[in-house]
């Protein structure tokens, strides 16, 4: 990829990061690893973007002190 450029923003007010590759596609993604995974996959990478996992599944219970 030397010579192209590839960009991903931070929005302001949000955890979202935006990005867009040297061939025109932009997609949106929440975690920096899966943009950047995104972008490195030219040119095959998904239209829409980055696969949004299961947030819900993923977050473990607060400690006990905390619920």
């Amino acid at each position: 990829m030397s010579g192209r450029l590839v960009q991903v923003t931070w929005l302001p007010g949000d955890d979202r990061l935006r990005g867009r590759c040297h061939c025109g596609a932009r997609a949106e993604a929440g975690e920096p690893v899966a943009m950047w995974e995104w972008l490195l996959a030219h040119p095959d990478h998904p239209a829409g973007g980055p696969a949004i996992p299961d947030e819900a599944a993923t977050l473990p219970r607060p400690p006990a002190h905390l619920r």
